[in-house]
């Protein structure tokens, strides 16, 4: 039987208590994989969700092959989640989906794009479920995140993306403690394709807070200029303060009789005191991440690890080898190691 792809696909799926719509989710994405490629694994996150998700994970892999379970020991996030499934992954091209809202279907177009030579496919979903609103102030903050920080973010990105293998060794040696699922990807310079799809259930969309406090989070964890203008704000502020003292100075030498300056006064307090606590909140901010930065602790915990049978079509088709070194040995010879049997 031939193929479209002749990639080790694997994909990572994100379960967030979607326990109605894992079963069908997981058949219609093996049938898809079945379709596309002769090696293959699905594996499932459940990010600490509910009981009901853990039973529905555990059918699946009573039914099917191909399958592997992660199951962390709490609720940790939807970003740590997909980043225990992509340290997980062995496949040439690793696909990251969420169950509720991602079309299989659509797992094919991204596997040709890794195929053709694109390191990184993004998903995106365009105006859909967004508002007028929540559009402008994503763009503008996407202007202001390129030039602080020199990563394009994708307008429009939603969960779904691809990465080649080398792409995504170079994204697990970034061991950062505070992640962000819309930065993978961007950070590692390689070939960026984009691919809209159609999502299918409505997107699930943060609170106003939420979205804020993770644009703040996205900036103040990749670059440093927040703290610079601050600075130069604060910089500015007492070069007008020399200059207001200046100012008295003269006013007292040249005038007679000097009106007493209780609103310079005041409104020079007042100033001074929206500056330093300007500064004393973006400071509290890069405090905050060096915090997160700095605890000697795992990025996630797993609780457990299961896994269906897995079938390898060829077994000449291996992930790992190990060559002998051995002079006497013929040059040829090596020891195979089984790394994509689960």
């Amino acid at each position: 039987m031939t193929f479209p792809s002749t990639s080790f696909v694997s994909v990572v799926a994100l379960v967030d208590g979607d326990a109605e719509r894992l079963p069908s989710f997981v058949r219609e994405t093996l049938g898809v994989l079945a379709a596309t490629t002769a090696d293959y694994e699905l594996i499932l996150i459940d990010d600490g969700g509910p009981r009901a998700a853990s039973i529905a994970c555990d059918r699946v892999l009573e039914e099917h092959e191909c399958v592997r379970m992660i199951r962390l020991s709490r609720r940790f996030g939807a970003d740590i989640a997909v980043t225990a499934g992509l340290d997980s992954a062995i496949g040439d091209l690793t696909i990251v989906m969420a169950v509720a809202t991602d079309p299989p279907a659509r797992i094919p177009d991204f596997v040709a794009s890794g195929d053709r030579g694109a390191d990184v496919v993004i998903g995106t979903t365009g105006r859909r479920g967004r508002s007028w609103l929540r559009r402008t102030a994503w763009k503008a903050f996407h202007r202001v995140f390129r030039r602080m920080t020199g990563f394009r973010l994708v307008a429009g990105a939603a969960t779904m993306r691809l990465f080649s293998r080398r792409a995504l060794n170079a994204l697990t040696r970034i061991r950062q403690k505070t992640v962000h699922l819309r930065l993978l990807g961007c950070s590692v310079g390689f070939r960026t394709a984009v691919l809209d799809y159609e999502p299918t259930a409505p997107l699930r969309r943060k609170a106003w807070v939420a979205t804020a406090g993770e644009a703040v989070s996205m900036l103040v964890t990749h670059s440093p200029s927040p703290l610079r203008l601050v600075s130069y704000v604060g910089g500015v502020a007492s070069l007008l303060n020399v200059f207001c003292v200046a100012w008295v100075v003269v006013v007292n030498t040249w005038k007679d009789r000097v009106v007493e300056g209780w609103t310079t006064l005041s409104l020079q307090i007042a100033i001074m005191f929206f500056l330093l606590f300007t500064t004393l909140i973006v400071i509290a901010e890069y405090l905050a991440h060096a915090f997160e930065e700095v605890k000697d602790c795992p990025l996630y915990h797993v609780a457990e690890e299961t896994a269906s049978s897995t079938a390898v079509t060829d077994a000449r088709k291996r992930n790992i080898r190990m060559t002998t070194v051995d002079p006497l040995e013929d040059e040829h010879d090596v020891v195979p190691l089984r790394h994509r049997s689960a």
